[in-house]
C-alpha cells in the first residue's frame, strides 16, 4: 500500500487513477484485499515499471506479524468467528523519518514501535477514525502523512469529499507502561514459540503443555473475559480491552500450580464451569467444540474431588493431565462412535477384566465385579452412555446397575481413588500397547448362531457325540474362552438368577472348547490375528 501511494504521489495521481494507468482493474476494498488483488498482476507491474519493484512474485507479499498470524490460526481452529481484517497502526516518529508506511504496522493487534518505544496509534487524532479502514484513500492525492478519511459535512452533490488531512506525523504519542510493555513482549514471545516450535513442551502451572497450547490458552482466556472478536472489532487504542485482558490471562497462566491458577481465574470470573470454554459436561455436547488442553487440565484438576465418579472417568482426573474427550472433527457424524480417538477403545476391552489386573480391588472369582470393571474401563476418556457400553460388551441391560454398585462399595471402603488411578494406568497402558485381540469383533462374531453352532457341529464330527452332550453348555464355554467373557453372559442365557458356575475343567473338555473357539474364529472370517487368549503384561 505504501509503495502504491508513493508511486501515485510521484505522478500527482490518486492510487485508483494509478491502477487505471497501469492497466490493472480497480479493487475498491480493504488494504489486505487490495494487496491480494495486486498479487495476481505481478507480470503487468513488471512489464510497465521494470523488474525492481516490491510487487515481484518472489517478494510480495511479506508475512505479517507472527502474533497476528497466530491469532488468525486460533480463531480458525477454535471456530470463534471471523476476526476483523487487519488495519494500519502507525508510529508518527517513523512516519516523519521514513515517509513510508511499514507493512509490519498492518495488524489487528496492539504493538510498540521497536525504534522509538512508543505505542503504535490506530486512529487519527483529529477525526478519530482509522486512516485506512475505508477505501477512500484510493481516491486522494494528498501526501502519505495526511489522513485520507472523509471528515465533516459533505457537499451536495458528492463529487468531491471533504478530507480530514490531519498531519499524522504530529499525532501525540505515549510510552507504554512497564506492565503493558511486558505483556506485549510476552505475547510476541509466545506467538514466536507457538509458530516455530509448536510441539515443544514447557511447564505451565505445574502442568506440562506445548507452546501452541500455551498461546491458545492465553487467547481462550482473553476470549472468555472480553471476547477476542469483540475487543478487536472496534477502533480501540492499544491500552484498551485486549491488552488488559491479556495481562489478566498471563497472570493466571504464570501461577506456580494448577490450584493457584484456578483460584486466580475465579477471581476474574474465568474458567466458568457453565461457560463454553471450560464446561463441566459429560454428554456428547462436550465434543462439539475444541477445548484447550492446558485450561482443561487446570480447571479439572482443581475440581477433581467434587466431580461424580462418571465425570472423573470421562475427564481422566486420575492422570497427571486431566482432559476433555476429543472433539468431533467438522463434518463427521455426531453420534456415539464406539472407537473415537482419545477414549479407551471397546475393541481393547474383554467382557470380564483380565484376571489379576485389578486383584487388590476385585477378586478374580467375582464375575459381576470384573464385568463392571470392564464397563468402567470403557468409560475412561469417553462420553459413551452406559447402555452402549453394555451392548458392545455383550452384557444385558439389567446389568447397568452393577457398575454404580461397585463404585459405591469402593468409595465406602476408601478404595475408589486408588482404583481410579489403577484404571487410568491400565487405559494408558492399553493405548501405548494395544491388545492383539479385537474383543468387540469377537463378541459380535460369537453371538452369531450360524458361526457358533457351525463350530460346534465340526467339533461333534471330530470328537464324537458322546463327548459333547450339551450344545448350549459348550457354546457358553466357547464364548468365555473366545471373547474373554463368561458363559453366564452368553446371549440368550437367563441371568436373573445367580451366576452360572462352570463345571470342573477336564483335559478333553478344554481341548474341545479350544478346538471350537479356533473353528469359530475361522468361520467368522478371523476378525483379528491375535492369540486365542491374552492379558496385559
Amino acid at each position: 500500500m505504501s509503495w502504491l501511494w508513493r508511486l501515485a504521489d510521484r505522478y500527482g495521481l490518486s492510487a485508483a487513477a494509478t491502477l487505471v494507468a497501469l492497466g490493472i482493474p480497480r479493487a475498491a476494498a480493504s488494504v489486505p484485499t487490495l494487496e491480494e488483488h495486486l498479487r495476481g498482476h505481478g507480470a503487468t507491474l513488471t512489464e510497465r515499471l521494470g523488474p525492481h519493484h516490491p510487487f515481484g512474485s518472489e517478494r510480495f507479499p511479506a508475512q505479517g506479524p507472527v502474533l497476528d498470524a497466530e491469532l488468525e490460526r486460533y480463531a480458525r481452529t477454535y471456530r470463534t468467528g471471523r476476526t476483523p481484517s487487519p488495519t494500519f497502526r502507525y508510529c508518527p516518529h517513523c512516519l516523519t523519518e521514513e515517509g513510508t508506511w511499514s507493512r509490519s504496522w498492518l495488524t489487528r493487534l496492539p504493538g510498540i514501535c521497536p525504534t522509538h518505544e512508543v505505542l503504535l496509534l490506530i486512529s487519527c487524532p483529529s477525526c478519530e477514525k482509522v486512516p485506512f479502514s475505508k477505501p477512500f484513500w484510493l481516491t486522494v492525492t494528498s501526501p502519505l502523512w495526511a489522513c485520507p478519511q472523509a471528515s465533516g459535512e459533505q457537499p451536495e452533490p458528492r463529487r468531491h469529499r471533504h478530507r480530514c488531512g490531519q498531519d499524522l506525523r504530529e499525532a501525540p504519542t505515549h510510552r507504554p507502561s512497564a506492565d503493558q510493555a511486558h505483556c506485549l513482549s510476552a505475547l510476541n514471545d509466545m506467538a514466536t514459540a507457538g509458530a516455530t516450535t509448536p510441539r515443544s513442551t514447557l511447564t505451565v502451572a505445574d502442568i506440562q503443555t506445548t507452546h501452541r497450547d500455551h498461546l491458545d490458552a492465553m487467547f481462550e482466556l482473553v476470549d472468555e473475559l472480553v471476547g477476542v472478536k469483540t475487543s478487536l472489532a472496534r477502533d480501540c487504542e492499544p491500552t484498551d480491552d485486549f491488552v488488559t485482558a491479556a495481562q489478566v490471562a498471563l497472570s493466571v497462566l504464570n501461577q506456580p500450580s494448577a490450584d493457584q491458577a484456578a483460584g486466580m481465574a475465579e477471581q476474574h470470573g474465568l474458567l466458568n464451569p457453565a461457560g463454553r470454554h471450560t464446561p463441566l459436561l459429560t454428554d456428547s455436547r462436550l465434543r462439539r467444540r475444541l477445548h484447550n488442553p492446558l485450561l482443561a487440565a487446570i480447571r479439572l484438576q482443581s475440581l477433581a474431588t467434587s466431580l461424580s465418579p462418571t465425570a472423573q472417568l470421562t475427564f481422566r482426573t486420575a492422570s497427571a493431565v486431566p482432559r476433555y474427550p476429543a472433539p468431533y472433527p467438522p463434518g463427521e457424524m455426531q453420534d456415539y462412535p464406539t472407537n473415537w480417538p482419545g477414549q479407551t477403545r471397546l475393541d481393547w476391552i474383554p467382557q470380564l477384566i483380565w484376571p489379576g489386573v485389578l486383584t487388590p480391588w476385585i477378586e478374580d472369582q467375582n464375575i459381576p465385579a470384573r464385568a463392571a470393571a470392564s464397563m468402567l474401563l470403557a468409560r475412561v476418556g469417553s462420553t459413551r452412555p452406559w447402555s452402549l457400553i453394555a451392548l458392545d460388551l455383550g452384557l444385558p441391560a439389567a446389568f447397568g446397575t452393577t457398575p454404580p454398585a461397585l463404585v459405591k462399595g469402593l468409595r465406602r471402603t476408601g478404595l475408589w481413588e486408588s482404583f481410579l488411578a489403577a484404571l487410568d494406568d491400565l487405559a494408558t497402558a492399553l493405548e501405548d500397547d494395544p491388545p492383539p485381540i479385537d474383543y468387540s469383533a469377537r463378541r459380535w462374531a460369537a453371538c452369531t448362531p450360524l458361526h457358533m453352532y457351525g463350530a460346534i457341529k465340526q467339533a461333534r464330527l471330530i470328537y464324537g457325540e458322546c463327548d459333547i452332550s450339551d450344545d448350549r453348555h459348550l457354546a457358553r464355554k466357547t464364548w468365555g474362552l473366545y471373547t474373554g467373557g463368561h458363559g453366564s453372559f452368553f446371549p440368550g442365557t437367563d441371568i436373573s438368577g445367580p451366576v452360572v458356575e462352570e463345571t470342573e475343567p477336564s483335559p478333553l473338555g478344554d481341548r474341545i472348547t479350544r478346538f471350537t473357539a479356533e473353528t469359530l474364529h475361522h468361520l467368522a472370517g478371523q476378525p483379528d490375528h491375535g492369540p486365542l487368549e491374552w492379558r496385559p503384561p
